[in-house]
């Protein structure tokens, strides 16, 4: 996949941005506030429906207006035209159209470009909470399958009708029993699902990952991932028997429903799973050191980019948001070495030609400067 052109309006510091775009190495350059994250973040939102920042869509609008537009223009493997515009009103929703039609949800959009994001803001994945290897984990997912995003938010909803009729009774000591049972049981339909998908998806990733972290790192040490699930056994999931695996979860369920009603909130689940990284057969998040974890985020991603290209049989885009400034000369020269070999169009943020002058030649790399939300 190769972006084109992007449009921005409105959008942080960019009162409106047209750039063309290179299919190989595009890289945005300029101080810290200039603009050139906004250039990332509106690809992403224009890809995945929001930042990939923690941050509200209100907040993406520039001080002072009601509004953002942002459109991106691309061409697939197949030399397939695909265009995809949001606007969204602060307070309201987007509004989001594409190739493929008008007034589309969210999901609608997702995997359609298909992009790997890297920014320093990633490092929890490998030692942070359990919630950012979950995401690190769906956000793949969700690019790869539609079905799995139907899952995900059938699981949410389902998750918040449930705690708000357990928060009832520990408030109030009423509950509707029958509302209760029907959302439980709709809870337990999707967690099954998402259960089995992710135990999948760890089962082919981990050794995408590993080989690219015997290359990151030089093979000094072995790694390996191991899927945590919550409520229920990897050996239970193995043989995925559905059937089963509710059971299973519906006995556990009853096991531990008294504290459930007493505490108020669901205490089992896919919103409770973890993905284990391991370093030397120990806890990477306990044990490994900095340079460690940098090889273990670069690998974890370079692998996400391995595997959607394999699963939706197009190149993913890479966006790289001021990673250099984190790496030491080594890391970022396979980084270097890795995007050229594997032909995808990249993104790079950074504040300082000379930190790619020294591992890249300059003529294989297209400059943009950046300065005030203006592109040049």
């Amino acid at each position: 996949m190769n972006i084109t052109k992007i449009i921005i309006n409105n959008f942080r510091n960019h009162d409106h941005s047209e750039i063309q775009l290179s299919d190989g190495i595009n890289v945005f350059v300029g101080k810290n506030g200039s603009g050139k994250t906004s250039i990332l973040e509106a690809i992403t939102v224009l890809s995945l429906s929001k930042s990939f920042l923690p941050v509200s869509d209100s907040s993406l609008i520039q001080a002072q207006l009601n509004f953002y537009r942002i459109e991106l223009n691309a061409k697939n493997s197949l030399d397939s035209d695909y265009k995809v515009k949001i606007v969204y009103e602060r307070g309201g929703r987007k509004q989001i159209s594409s190739t493929y039609g008008e007034n589309l949800n969210p999901k609608d959009i997702i995997g359609e470009v298909p992009i790997v994001v890297l920014s320093p803001d990633y490092k929890a994945i490998t030692f942070g909470s359990p919630e950012d290897r979950r995401e690190f984990l769906d956000k793949i997912l969700s690019q790869s399958s539609r079905l799995y995003i139907d899952h995900i938010l059938n699981l949410k909803k389902s998750l918040k009708q449930r705690n708000n009729l357990l928060n009832q009774y520990k408030l109030h000591k009423t509950l509707d029993r029958n509302q209760f049972e029907i959302w439980t049981e709709f809870f337990i339909n999707n967690a099954v699902e998402v259960y089995l998908r992710r135990n999948e998806f760890i089962k082919s990733f981990t050794p995408i990952f590993e080989s690219y972290y015997k290359i990151i790192a030089s093979d000094k040490e072995t790694v390996s991932l191991e899927y945590q699930p919550n409520g229920i056994s990897t050996e239970n999931l193995c043989n995925q028997d559905k059937n089963m695996i509710k059971e299973n979860l519906i006995n556990y369920f009853h096991k531990i429903s008294d504290d459930e009603m007493r505490r108020g909130t669901t205490l089992f689940g896919p919103q409770k799973d973890d993905i284990k990284i391991l370093v030397n057969r120990r806890s990477a998040k306990d044990s490994a050191s900095q340079g460690q974890h940098k090889s273990l985020l670069i690998s974890l991603k370079f692998g996400e980019f391995e595997y959607l290209k394999e699963i939706k049989n197009e190149t993913p885009v890479v966006l790289l948001d001021d990673i250099f400034a984190e790496l030491d000369l080594e890391r970022s020269a396979k980084v270097i070495d890795i995007l050229r070999s594997s032909n995808t169009q990249t993104f790079i943020t950074i504040t300082d030609t000379n930190i790619l002058k020294s591992i890249e030649n300059n003529s294989e790399l297209s400059y943009f400067w950046v300065e005030d939300g203006r592109v040049s």
